[in-house]
């Protein structure tokens, strides 16, 4: 089994990547929010990589780290999601955000991806919540009082997309500490873009 791969990218599309190792030229599917990270054509890149094999296809997903290939995984014991659905739902959503709403049994941020329905969105969280907890230590993130202003106003920005409370505080909190020298009118668009499809 193939689980990491080093090359050069030969081919960028919005949905894979084809990855020339030692002259063996490999179709990756990544999602579009990875690909958009990475160099032009000729780069040189390091991929962690989840192989799915099938009867009549052999297909390559790709990562820029392993948790998010970890998550990846998860979403696939997921009745009703496969390899381009939990492509698809990772496209339009940070791992730390999937991880955050299945924590919180928060499914709307789910519903509003594309082919993800309400009973597709409380199956993932139900069939998830559990494997979370014991995987991935999802730690509440402190503000310090000199961002409390900057966090609330985000949080209420946030809360008139629809989010939940919830999500829209733990976002808040991890876009805030990541982004710590940045302005709220910079801090919304990098929220939103955790949350939902960019486009």
């Amino acid at each position: 089994m193939i689980v990491k791969l080093k090359g050069f990218i030969e081919n960028l599309d919005d949905h894979f990547i084809d990855l020339d190792v030692r002259g063996v030229v490999f179709r990756i599917l990544m999602s579009n929010k990875n690909i958009l990270k990475l160099g032009p054509i000729g780069s040189q890149v390091d991929l962690f990589i989840y192989e799915i094999i099938k009867e009549d296809s052999r297909i390559f997903a790709g990562f820029l780290d392993d948790q998010e290939r970890d998550i990846f995984s998860d979403l696939l014991t997921v009745q009703g999601v496969g390899g381009k659905m939990a492509i698809n739902i990772m496209s339009k959503m940070d791992s730390q955000v999937i991880v955050q709403s299945i924590h919180n049994e928060d499914s709307l941020v789910f519903k509003n991806i594309s082919g993800v329905g309400n009973k597709l969105a409380l199956r993932i969280i139900n069939e998830l919540k559990e494997k979370i907890k014991k995987k991935i230590h999802v730690k509440k993130i402190n503000i310090s009082e000199k961002d409390n202003s900057t966090f609330n106003d985000l949080v209420s920005c946030l809360l008139n997309l629809g989010f939940s409370q919830k999500i829209c505080e733990s976002t808040a909190s991890y876009v805030i500490n990541k982004n710590q020298k940045k302005k709220l009118e910079e801090l919304i668009p990098i929220a939103v873009k955790s949350l939902s499809n960019p486009n």
